[in-house]
């Protein structure tokens, strides 16, 4: 009664891609956005750039909590584990772990350099406000930028990464005659 489910057998899932492909598009629209406020920085203009990206951030992260929400409803569904963080989401997600019990499967090594970047962004972001009329202002501009770079690019991949992995789980799999 209770048998293995088989990697072939249907699960009736949330489709993230359509959240996933919004989300990472937000994402990578910020950290242009962040690229253009510093050559801006950089040659003299105003900070108002700063305030954009602020801007642009909030429907950014909207878009990502609603796939969080979605993904992490699949993982729970995929694994029949209770799930909570991004690399749990991972773990629950990977198809080829799903004969590893849940303790002992591997997350993608990328999700904790991608938070590390975020929130040293994030603490740039916060100097740079605070710098906003020295010199060092564009310095940490300059900083932040780079870690947004990251931080998105890591985003985006990992997004697009669990979305493919429950995919495989969402489309049936036709059998040949």
């Amino acid at each position: 009664m209770f048998g293995r489910v088989a990697l072939d057998t249907y699960i009736d899932l949330r489709d993230v891609r359509v959240s996933g492909y919004v989300s990472t598009g937000l994402i990578a629209l910020v950290a242009a956005e962040s690229v253009w406020g510093t050559v801006n920085d950089w040659q003299g203009g105003s900070p108002s750039w700063s305030f954009l990206a602020i801007v642009l951030v909030l429907p950014a992260a909207v878009a990502f909590v609603v796939w969080l929400r979605n993904a992490t409803h699949n993982a729970e569904a995929i694994a029949l584990h209770g799930v909570r963080m991004v690399s749990q989401v991972w773990k629950a997600s990977d198809p080829d772990q799903r004969e590893v019990p849940f303790a002992e499967r591997v997350a993608s090594p990328l999700i904790k350099p991608w938070q590390y970047a975020f929130l040293a962004m994030v603490l740039c972001d916060v100097l740079e406000s605070l710098l906003l009329d020295t010199r060092a202002y564009v310095v940490f501009s300059t900083l932040s930028t780079l870690c947004a770079l990251g931080a998105a690019g890591l985003a985006c991949f990992v997004v697009l990464r669990i979305s493919a992995m429950q995919q495989r789980f969402a489309v049936p799999i036709r059998q040949r005659p």
